[in-house]
């Protein structure tokens, strides 16, 4: 018989820093983390939920939209709050 469990340690923490705009939020839309200034978070915990597939793919993309969000804000002359 093959027993799933639901709550295993699937090697990523999805949900673990919340992003939004309320005051629960770890992270701001830019994936910012409140309250440090200079520190982004950009992997699978951003995610809201577990992917249906791999989370690879995924984690390269926030990755990529993170460091272009960096490039951005130094091309403006701003800095991480």
């Amino acid at each position: 018989m093959l027993a799933i469990d639901l709550n295993a340690d699937v090697g990523e923490s999805f949900g673990a820093w919340r992003m939004g705009a309320d005051a629960d939020a770890v992270v701001d839309a830019s994936l910012r983390v409140r309250n440090i200034r200079g520190l982004r978070v950009a992997d699978a915990s951003v995610m809201p939920s577990i992917t249906a597939g791999a989370t690879h793919a995924p984690s390269i993309m926030i990755g990529g939209r993170v460091a272009e969000m960096i490039v951005a804000t130094g091309q403006q002359g701003g800095g991480s709050r």
